[in-house]
């Protein structure tokens, strides 16, 4: 890979919150979840088109007039109906490259693997990833889905385990493959599952099937309730093993004032759908999030359902929905300078807290004091740039970047390894018994307020029968 190019990236895998609805699409929940043709056509008679139906979960899509005002009143008013709640729009930030330049297993940096790239990937060193491999665990069996901004699908180290035939896009009028725009989803994907085949990095569980989910747009960096509900129902339904959602609302939705109570409904239908994907052995892994929250001591909102109340922390979206694992992000200073420095530092930006956080994983830093340029393998950039994680970015490139998003990916990578042990499908809660029992305690033993039930271990996970 002499011509490979690479960029840099600090991509920092945040929502900024719009307080603004998607005009004409509304999220109409029903009391019980589940949808029946009767309910249905009486929220077409009340004047909406329904774009789509979720019956597994008791909610509908719909489309209505720009030029109607007073859907939300009378859809409301159906016996059956619960709420019917204007879609809002989040806005994915999506930094451009800091800059870019032209072109028997053992961990980083001196794995002498023939993908020149992987000697970068000090997260594989931090969870033990060759040590899961040398167990003869890679992935195989299990199917991880990517919800996030599309992928480049043309990457080489993305096309050999990408589903194309479940892919989808829940963006309208962008398909899922990306050809411009957001890296996001490459980079995610690529931590997970880049193929081993001697061209760029390798991902945790390099031979796990991978599917992307678009749910956030490539070119306009937005995203909706209505795009990430539906994106969850459907991986389950494809058959996802792990849903990683590497996306989160900077700075948390609405707890109080104008429109809390309607993001209270669309929070409340997405956790409809991460337990519908948990009822199908979907276990769902997110991003705790970066705006360096103590979590413990954010408020929250309690919703009431069908199935009883929960309390909402509405600060970290969706990582603290029931059922889903809220991961942190761990990262070294100076990795670099010293290979052996400590890879487990909780990272400057990360959310934490007891209440919150189920796992660490490696996620990034930039917090090196300094800009002066270190050298590995020939490679020259900043040296905190090599602080963060490296992964695939678009057709061609690979790049650098920091955040919880980065983190998530690496935890569904350790998930995936496990699941294919066990031969495929497994309840989410046997799974996470699994990562639990075999974390690393890199901080307080039990349940710590940074890396939760500890930063997971790879090697030890699939040694656990």
């Amino acid at each position: 890979m002499n011509n490979l190019s690479r960029a840099i990236l600090m991509a920092l895998g945040a929502f900024g919150f719009v307080a603004s609805a998607q005009a004409g699409t509304y999220v109409v929940t029903a009391n019980g979840q589940s949808f029946d043709n009767k309910l249905a056509h009486k929220v077409e008679a009340a004047g909406g088109v329904i774009t789509a139906r979720l019956p597994q979960i008791g909610v509908v899509i719909v489309e209505v007039p720009d030029s109607d005002k007073d859907f939300e009143r009378r859809a409301s008013r159906i016996p059956g109906i619960r709420s019917a709640v204007a879609d809002f729009e989040m806005q994915f930030e999506l930094p451009e490259p800091q800059y870019s330049m032209a072109a028997h297993f053992a961990n980083p940096p001196n794995s002498g693997d023939d993908d020149f790239w992987f000697d970068f990937q000090w997260g594989h060193a931090a969870i033990d990833a060759a040590g899961a491999w040398n167990q003869g665990y890679r992935g195989a069996g299990a199917t991880v889905a990517v919800l996030d901004s599309g992928v480049y699908c043309a990457h080489a180290d993305i096309s050999p385990n990408l589903n194309a035939a479940l892919s989808k896009s829940f963006v309208a009028g962008e398909g899922y493959c990306n050809t411009s725009g957001s890296t996001h989803g490459t980079h995610t994907m690529g931590t997970i599952g880049a193929a081993d085949n001697a061209t760029g990095p390798i991902g945790v569980a390099p031979e796990a099937e991978l599917i992307a989910v678009k749910v956030l747009s490539a070119s306009s960096g937005s995203g909706s309730f209505a795009g990430i509900i539906q994106g969850i129902v459907y991986a389950a339904d494809a058959g996802a093993d792990v849903i990683n959602m590497s996306l989160g609302v900077r700075g948390g939705l609405p707890v109080n004032g104008k429109g809390a109570n309607g993001v209270a409904e669309l929070v409340n239908a997405t956790k409809r759908a991460a337990q519908y994907a948990r009822k199908q052995n979907a276990l769902i892994v997110a991003s705790a999030g970066n705006d360096g929250r103590d979590l413990d001591h954010d408020s929250g909102v309690e919703i009431c359902d069908a199935d009883g109340c929960y309390r909402a922390n509405l600060r970290s979206f969706p990582s603290e929905l029931p059922g889903v694992l809220s991961i942190s992000a761990t990262a070294p200073i100076g990795w670099a300078l010293d290979f052996n420095t400590n890879l487990d530092r909780l990272a400057s930006y990360s959310n934490y807290g007891k209440s919150a956080i189920a796992f660490g994983g490696p996620g990034g830093d930039f917090s090196y004091p300094g800009n002066e340029a270190c050298t590995i393998k020939g490679i020259t950039v900043p040296c905190w740039a090599f602080d963060m994680v490296l992964s695939t970015t678009r057709t061609g490139f690979v790049g650098w970047s920091a955040g919880t998003s980065m983190a998530a990916p690496h935890v569904s990578g350790v998930a995936a390894l496990v699941i294919g042990k066990h031969g495929g499908e497994m309840a989410p809660s046997a799974v996470e018994g699994i990562l639990r029992a075999s974390a690393d305690q890199t901080g307080k033993a039990g349940n710590d307020i940074t890396v939760g039930k500890g930063r997971v271990n790879a090697s030890k996970a699939v040694a656990i029968d």
